[in-house]
């Protein structure tokens, strides 16, 4: 009968022990030396990234910052729509164009007020009348219709058209045709006939003469200035 192993002791333990001892300096040594070789500078041009990896992780990680910039312009384009550039006339142009039409038509009421009436007197009274109540009106009317942009004339830099200006001709006469007949009528006494007669004749000329002063100052530019403003 063989006798029972057991645990080894005295002088059989120490192989043991240095074997691993020996390991574990090995196992240091082999860690220092790759240590070295990648700090060295001569072995860290061949651990480097090449660039084509480099450009390919570029590409990834830039990707999603390019995002929110091409998602950008189609929200910059938006903005840009919702303004457009009109053509507007000046104040300036409104208050000489309502001058230079008071003085004209004044020429015409001025004659026809004295053909129906025989009298200096009462024709400059109606004159008077005209001079002080449509030059103010007939420039809030340029200001209003420079708000709206029918009837003009894109091609030629915003100016109006020839049916922008027979509107503005009618509309215009149907509020002076009322204001003359009052004065008229005020000024004569109450001679409604004399009155009517006066604002008849008148509609008839100036609502012609109106169109073609219209149609002539469009082909004026001074006073039109391009603006900015929202579009609708």
């Amino acid at each position: 009968e063989q006798p029972k192993s057991g645990p080894r002791s005295g002088a059989g333990a120490r192989p043991k022990m240095g074997c691993s001892i020996s390991s574990w300096l090995l196992g240091a040594a082999l860690l220092a030396t790759a240590d070295g070789l990648v700090a060295s500078p001569r072995y860290a041009p061949q651990l480097r990234t090449p660039p084509a990896a480099l450009a390919h992780v570029s590409a990834v990680h830039l990707a999603p910052a390019a995002r929110p910039v091409a998602l950008a312009r189609p929200v910059a384009a938006a903005r840009g729509a919702e303004v457009r550039m009109a053509v507007k006339e000046s104040v300036t142009r409104s208050a000489v164009k309502a001058i230079g039409w008071r003085f004209t038509a004044g020429i015409v009421t001025a004659i026809t007020s004295y053909f129906f009436t025989k009298s200096l007197a009462a024709a400059a009274a109606i004159v008077g009348w005209d001079l002080c109540s449509k030059s103010v009106t007939m420039f809030i009317g340029e200001r209003l219709w420079n708000k709206s942009d029918w009837g003009k004339d894109t091609a030629a830099k915003g100016a109006d058209d020839a049916k922008r200006s027979l509107v503005k001709a009618l509309a215009w006469r149907a509020f002076a045709a009322v204001n003359t007949f009052i004065g008229a009528t005020l000024l004569n006494k109450g001679k409604a006939g004399v009155a009517g007669k006066i604002a008849g004749s008148d509609s008839v000329v100036k609502t012609v003469l109106f169109f073609f002063y219209e149609r002539a100052w469009a082909q004026v530019g001074w006073g039109r200035e391009e603006v900015k403003e929202e579009a609708a």
